[in-house]
């Protein structure tokens, strides 16, 4: 029978500990993504104009997850595209951000650049990070439309 030196074992050992350690600790890359997701921003019933929106995944942890965002137009519609240049959001739940965007929007056509533009509304702070946001989306396979209702009070 073959006998290593104990320097050696407890080398093995550790190389085998190191290795199963990382292994459950790997974050997993698999979600499903709804890939059309868009509503309308208002802000005590009026359109928030030029906001930027983001769906910030609350989800397992172990899921490293795209979040996804989007600018308003003049009437606070948005739509979405993940980070990871896919439209739409992933599915679960999120924390959704919102906070006043460039005087020019998030417009990507020469037309759209070329017409007037709103002024970015002013947007209560609370809504600006996603750990005191007081707005939860869970976004699903089969809903598209996401209705963000805001008041200045940030309730």
């Amino acid at each position: 029978m073959l006998r290593f030196p104990s320097a050696v074992r407890g080398a093995v050992r550790l190389s085998l500990g190191i290795v199963l350690a990382l292994a459950g600790c790997s974050r997993s890359t698999s979600y499903t993504q709804n890939e059309s997701v868009e509503g309308t921003v208002t802000l005590d019933g009026a359109p928030v104009a030029n906001a930027v929106v983001q769906f910030v995944p609350d989800i397992d942890p172990k899921v490293q997850a795209p979040s996804s965002s989007g600018y308003t137009d003049e009437k606070g519609h948005f739509k979405l595209t993940c980070e990871n240049t896919k439209p739409g959001a992933v599915v679960g739940k999120h924390n959704v951000v919102v906070f006043p965007g460039r005087s020019g929007g998030g417009a990507d056509d020469e037309e759209a650049k070329a017409a007037p533009r709103a002024k970015a509304a002013p947007v209560p702070n609370v809504y600006s990070l996603a750990s005191t946001t007081p707005l939860k989306v869970e976004v699903t396979a089969d809903k598209h439309t996401y209705d963000l209702t805001l008041t200045k009070r940030g309730q």
